[in-house]
């Protein structure tokens, strides 16, 4: 991939705070966090071309991943048939995960790797457009905590 575009506009891409069991029928069954772009223009969905959330230092699976907003709930696979969704910088979107016991009491790591196309940027002679990254990584504090 080559050279990849930083912006650090927001001091947190992970909102450490949003950071939380979910819960899926009274069962403690995966996390949930808000992230906001790295950048200074919203981008369309369909211009995510890499989505992947670790845990601990484990890889959460594609297909226990799901990406929320403008109240709409996507799984990965669909972001880029998703083109006229568009992300704003200034709204969070929502990162669900499905993991069997959700998060334990204690310090986790939660790391986000996102990669965008900057559809407008296009550099090179193959007319590749410029990545942009916009992943993340938190050391949060989980706490007992009672069915959400």
């Amino acid at each position: 991939m080559g050279f990849a575009m930083r912006m650090p506009l927001n001091s947190q891409i992970i909102k450490p705070a949003s950071v939380r069991n979910l819960y899926i029928n009274g069962a403690k069954n995966g996390l949930e966090f808000d992230v906001q772009l790295a950048y200074y223009r919203g981008h369309y969905l369909s211009d995510i071309d890499l989505l992947e959330v670790f845990v601990d230092g484990e890889r959460m699976p594609t297909e226990a991943v799901t990406f929320e907003v403008n109240g709409k709930e996507l799984p990965i696979y669909k972001l880029s048939w998703a083109v006229t969704e568009f992300w704003s910088q200034v709204e969070p979107a929502r990162i669900r995960v499905i993991k069997r016991g959700g998060l334990a009491p204690g310090e986790h790591e939660i790391r986000l790797n996102l990669m965008l196309r900057v559809p407008y940027m296009c550099i090179g002679p193959d007319h590749n457009y410029m990545p942009l990254d916009s992943g993340d990584v938190v050391r949060v504090e989980i706490g007992e905590e009672e069915q959400g």
